[in-house]
C-alpha cells in the first residue's frame, strides 16, 4: 500500500509520521528512529521493512520524535520525556486506526526509547522489536561525543574531554555534534537510561536482531547479559544474529537483505 506522510500534534510540537496501512491488520509497530545522522541512514531500509511487515498485517507508524527529521523543533530543545510522550501519542493514534494490540519497534537508540517507555507503561504493548538496540545510554552518549573530540582535532581547535563536554551540557550549554545541537536535558536522560535498570519489562515478547560479523558469532556478550536479565523478568526474548552492512554507521545507502529477511521471517506466521 501507499505509505501515508502526515502530522500528529504533539505535546511540544507537531511529530512527522508516515503510515504504511495494511489490509485487515492483525497488529500494529510504532517505529522509533535512532539518533541524528544515524535516522536518515536508516530510512530506506526501514521503510522497506515497514512495506514487508504491512504486506503481512502489520500496520507500520514511523514517526520523527521532537526536535528531529521531519517533526517541529530543534533537537537542543529535545527531552527523553517529550519523546517517550511522543511514543505514547502514536500509540494512540494508531490503536484508533488499526483497533489491533500495538508492538514497538526501534533501532540503536530507538530501542531504548521503547524499552523506557514500555518500563513506565507495562501491559500496555504487545511486543518489542529490537534492531541493534543501545545497551547503555551513557556509554552511547560517550561514543557520540567522541565524534566532536575527532572534529577538534582534526581542525586543530581547543581540545575537549568527553567530562568537560557533560559539565558544559550540565551547566545548560548546547554542543554542537556532528552537525546537530544537543542539549544538556537529553544527554543528562541518556547518562541514566539503561536496559538493565528496565526491571518492568516483564512477560513480554521480544525479537532482538543484532549485527555480526560472520554468521558462525553469536550476538555481543554484553547484550547476552541483558538477554539472560530479560528472561529472568520473563520476557521471551528472541536473539538472531546478521550479517550485512552497519546501515546506522555508513555514509552511503546500502543494501541489509539479510536483516529484512530475517525480521520478515520472523512475522511471517
Amino acid at each position: 500500500m501507499t505509505p501515508k506522510p502526515f502530522f500528529l500534534t504533539g505535546t511540544a510540537g507537531d511529530i512527522f509520521c508516515l503510515y504504511f496501512p495494511a489490509n485487515q491488520p492483525r497488529g500494529a509497530f510504532v517505529y522509533c528512529p535512532p539518533l541524528a545522522e544515524e535516522m536518515n541512514r536508516c530510512r530506506a531500509t526501514v521503510a522497506q521493512q515497514a512495506r514487508q511487515l504491512a504486506a503481512l498485517g502489520y500496520a507500520c507508524l514511523l514517526m520523527d520524535p521532537f526536535g528531529t527529521g521531519e517533526s517541529a523543533g530543534e533537537l537542543s530543545n529535545a527531552t527523553w520525556e517529550i519523546w517517550q510522550a511522543d511514543v505514547l501519542l502514536a500509540a494512540h493514534w494508531l490503536t484508533e486506526q488499526t483497533q489491533t494490540p500495538i508492538s514497538l519497534w526501534g533501532l540503536r537508540l530507538g530501542a531504548l526509547l521503547t524499552a523506557s517507555v514500555v518500563n513506565q507503561h507495562p501491559q500496555q504493548f504487545e511486543q518489542l522489536l529490537w534492531w541493534q538496540p543501545v545497551l547503555d545510554g551513557k556509554l552511547f552518549l560517550t561514543q557520540y561525543l567522541r565524534l566532536r573530540v575527532a572534529f577538534l582535532m582534526h581542525r586543530d581547535l581547543p581540545s575537549e574531554t568527553t567530562d568537560q563536554m557533560r559539565t558544559q551540557l550540565a551547566a545548560g550549554a548546547t554542543l554542537e555534534v556532528a552537525g546537530y545541537l544537543l542539549g544538556g536535558a537529553l544527554a543528562q536522560a541518556l547518562d541514566c537510561t539503561n536496559l538493565r535498570e528496565c526491571t518492568q519489562l516483564t512477560s513480554l515478547p521480544m525479537t532482538w536482531l543484532e549485527h555480526v560479523s560472520d554468521t558462525d558469532r553469536p550476538v555481543a556478550p554484553a547484550s547476552l547479559k541483558v538477554i539472560a536479565q530479560l528472561r529472568d523478568q520473563r520476557c521471551t526474548v528472541t536473539p538472531i544474529a546478521f550479517t550485512g552492512p552497519p546501515i546506522w554507521q555508513l555514509h552511503k545507502r546500502d543494501e541489509v537483505p539479510q536483516l529484512l529477511a530475517l525480521t520478515t521471517q520472523q512475522f511471517n506466521c
